[in-house]
């Protein structure tokens, strides 16, 4: 709880406590600005003039340790919330109150729905509130680039784009019987047998190329209980191609349905004369993308298993994982360099066996597993830097 003691001027919060500094001077600017002189307890919430829906009456009875320090003055409850409960997750409203107030029925992509919303992501609702012109402010700035969708013709529509057409290969793309050492010395390629377990509301198991300048292609797979329609609570295959690092720069694709718990080999062939990639599982063909970036700066690979929220397990097994250098043929597998292991999380732990990083192999295994810590409010669309565990490995050493 974020305790505001008035008489010694301090703000203890998270444990730490910190002088504040013509603290009254800013409460009452902070009441001015936001306007909750005019505040009544009652038992519906009202909008406040910065267009947040409060409920005093609702906040002082759900949260008894503020109440038993402001009282039910509702011009304290709402400074309260807005310099410390918003941020501590707590609600301006009772959750039943709220959906009600907002409005619903909006059928173009390029509607807002803030009922949908704030139904669709409790995350942003639960630190925002249910006002529509502020979860529509958080779209504009935050939800998009993250991937969400304004209302659920846009969901619906991208989950039907995301539904992947037959592959209509060029004549020189084998389609079937494809492993690693079969490649012509025109592809780059990394393989593993992956097998995913997990559990929770999200995990995933994953190889990469990428360049080191922003661009990357990943395959892999996922289960995600808040993915795509139709692919939410299920299990598939699931491309990344980031082609840069700017909003829209992403595009995922998914490419079949997949089994947790069964080995199964991923492989990413990267054509370095086209910049076409070709997505392999079991040796058949499931997927072309471009990415002409990837062309560009020095290829590096990676294995990477993550997780979703705070208490999501993963545990991704990498085993034979091999390389393919451009400029090399009939490999069963290039001496590259295995250059580190690297978690991003406290709660996840990457292992390894059959070689150790800082030197050179020709194969590889790690194991990435663990239960995610520490996320809070975020998930791995908005912390994506900081939910997963890895093994890179430099191509061009």
């Amino acid at each position: 709880m974020c305790v505001i003691k008035f008489k010694n001027l301090y703000v203890l919060k998270g444990g730490s406590m910190k002088i504040i500094r013509n603290l009254v001077i800013a409460m009452a600017s902070a009441l001015m600005v936001i306007g909750v002189s005019a505040l009544k307890v009652q038992a519906a919430p009202v909008k406040m003039a910065d267009g947040t829906m409060f409920d005093a009456a609702y906040y002082a009875s759900a949260y008894p340790d503020v109440a038993a320090v402001f009282g039910t003055n509702p011009d304290l409850l709402y400074m309260h919330y807005q310099l410390c409960g918003k941020a501590e997750g707590r609600l301006a409203v009772a959750p039943s109150s709220a959906a009600p107030a907002l409005a619903t029925g909006t059928t173009s992509s390029a509607d807002f729905d803030a009922a949908y919303y704030a139904k669709k992501y409790p995350d942003v609702a639960q630190i925002l509130g249910y006002d529509p012109a502020v979860l529509k402010l958080h779209y504009d700035l935050y939800g998009k680039a993250e991937g969400r969708f304004p209302n659920a013709a846009a969901e619906n529509a991208a989950g039907a784009a995301s539904v992947t057409a037959p592959v209509a290969p060029s004549a020189a793309t084998p389609t079937t019987g494809v492993t690693i050492s079969s490649l012509g010395s025109r592809y780059a390629a990394v393989s593993a047998d992956m097998m995913l377990n997990g559990s929770g509301t999200g995990y995933h198991a994953k190889i990469s190329l990428m360049n080191g300048i922003g661009s990357a292609v990943s395959f892999g797979i996922q289960y995600d209980l808040f993915g795509a329609k139709p692919y939410n609570g299920k299990t598939v295959y699931i491309c990344e191609n980031v082609v840069n690092n700017l909003p829209g720069g992403q595009v995922y694709t998914r490419h079949g349905f997949a089994n947790l718990g069964v080995p199964t080999n991923i492989m990413i062939v990267l054509d370095t004369q086209t910049g076409m990639i070709d997505l392999y599982v079991n040796g058949t063909l499931v997927g072309q993308v471009a990415n002409t970036n990837l062309l560009q700066g020095q290829l590096s690979a990676c294995v990477e298993g993550a997780a979703r929220i705070d208490g999501d397990t993963v545990i991704a097994n990498f085993s034979n994982v091999r390389f393919k250098k451009p400029g090399t043929t009939n490999t069963t597998g290039d001496r590259v360099f295995f250059w580190q292991t690297q978690n991003t999380n406290a709660g996840i732990a990457t292992s390894y066996s059959g070689s150790a990083p800082g030197g050179y192999c020709t194969s590889s295994n790690i194991t990435v597993q663990g239960t995610i810590v520490g996320l809070g409010i975020f998930d791995w669309d908005s912390a994506y830097a900081n939910v997963s565990g890895m093994g890179v490995y430099a191509l061009w050493l």
